[in-house]
């Protein structure tokens, strides 16, 4: 058995680097998948400092979000393709969360998550592996976050 205590986890410098472009604001992530040496899927902790959030993505695989720490929220799109890389976003829900809340994100469901403004947010991200247990690309987009997103390649 592996065990570890989300409190005590620091950042993933190579890890937060190689991400942040996908980030609006301070955040940072460590990646418990590595530490717990998990096979079946992805598992980060993800903390997000005064109301800053992901980009605006997918997952192939599903998401689970499970909140440790502060208020935040998640927010799910409807898609059009206007071209091959650009969409029309059409906001369908946005849900408050807080400590202890549990949130699970179906794959290819365009969302953002994150921190309300004046607030710090943490989660910790369940990324599913495909049903060929591959694991999941996250597909990223440069967004106004109200009416087009764009892929970022």
């Amino acid at each position: 058995m592996q065990k570890i205590n989300t409190k005590k986890l620091r950042p993933d410098t190579s890890l937060v680097k190689s991400k942040k472009r996908y980030f609006v604001g301070d955040a940072w992530l460590s990646d418990i998948s590595v530490k717990l040496q998990i096979k079946g899927e992805k598992a980060y902790l993800a903390n997000f400092s005064n109301g800053a959030r992901t980009k605006v993505h997918y997952h192939q695989g599903g998401q689970i979000l499970v909140v440790t720490r502060g208020q935040g929220m998640l927010v799910i799109y409807k898609k059009a393709n206007i071209n091959k890389d650009t969409v029309k976003i059409t906001k369908l829900s946005q849900s408050s969360l807080g400590e202890g809340d549990v949130a699970f994100i179906p794959k290819n469901t365009l969302h953002w998550h994150g921190a309300l403004k004046g607030k710090n947010f943490a989660h910790i991200a369940l990324n599913i592996f495909t049903e060929k247990a591959k694991e999941a690309e996250t597909i990223w987009y440069e967004s106004d976050f109200v009416s087009y997103a764009t892929k970022i390649k």
